[in-house]
């Protein structure tokens, strides 16, 4: 796989890739097209983890392009998180050719600079990641009073909603299916024998869900009777609990009961 996915190296340090050149290193079947924004919708942000080009014809380098064409330039971080989303031996090769790939460059960018030129780096690299650091904590101060907002309020949230909730916070790139799957495998949930899902009573008591009685109407009586499956919901401390074990691998709150 030697040089089989082409890696610019920027002059200021940073490595990217083009994400059509990734698109065909990884023998991805999905037209290029459809495949690139389905991609970039897994949380990754423009601008900080790509940057959109809009090439157009005639411009030096494309002399065979009719139309103008849009091509995203990735950093190699979302190049191998993107290879890693293809779930595939192709993809865990690509990730490992990206990783050695960095190595090298690292180690090549290293033995040319004198002690001095790499201290000089170092001090620019604390200095940009102080910058970032307070930048994003400045960003996250009205989104934590958000954050807390929604787990004390007394409201609850469907499977689908609180997937949405913890995407949206960066936490978990999940769906309401795979939730479901992960509340059942992290215990918080089992299956009945039709495979619909319910929650422990303990977690019930201890605030995480609550449930609402399904009713239906029997076709053949008319009379309305309730399902025998409530509606599974997840609280505001519920939500809270998830987004601590998507993040930081807790499993419970400080003060839950076991």
């Amino acid at each position: 796989m030697n040089d089989l996915i082409p890696i610019q190296q920027n002059d200021d340090g940073t490595i990217a890739v083009s994400a059509r050149d990734l698109h065909a290193g990884l023998l991805v079947a999905t037209r290029y097209s459809d495949w690139v924004p389905r991609m970039l919708e897994y949380g990754f942000t423009e601008g900080e983890d790509y940057v959109r080009q809009t090439i157009t014809a005639g411009q030096p380098g494309y002399s065979n392009l009719r139309n103008a064409s849009v091509e995203y330039v990735l950093t190699l971080d979302t190049a191998k998180e993107i290879a890693m989303l293809q779930r595939s031996e192709r993809g865990q090769q690509v990730r490992r050719y990206f990783i050695d790939a960095e190595k090298r460059l690292r180690a090549a960018q290293n033995v040319e600079m004198s002690d001095d030129e790499l201290m000089a780096r170092a001090v620019l690299s604390a200095n940009r990641k102080i910058k970032s650091l307070e930048a994003t904590v400045a960003e996250q101060q009205p989104k934590a009073a958000a954050w807390d907002h929604i787990v004390s309020s007394a409201g609850s949230w469907s499977y689908e909603g609180a997937a949405k909730v913890l995407f949206e916070q960066g936490v978990a790139k999940i769906g309401q299916n795979r939730l479901v799957d992960q509340l059942v495998e992290w215990g918080y949930l089992y299956r009945d024998a039709k495979k619909r899902p319910h929650a422990y009573q303990r977690y019930i008591e201890q605030g995480l869900f609550v449930t609402k009685a399904r009713v239906y109407t029997d076709q053949k009586t008319g009379e309305t009777r309730a399902s025998s499956a409530p509606q599974v919901r997840i609280t505001g401390k519920g939500l809270d609990v998830l987004f601590r074990r998507f993040r930081y691998g807790q499993i419970e709150l400080p003060g839950l009961a076991a």
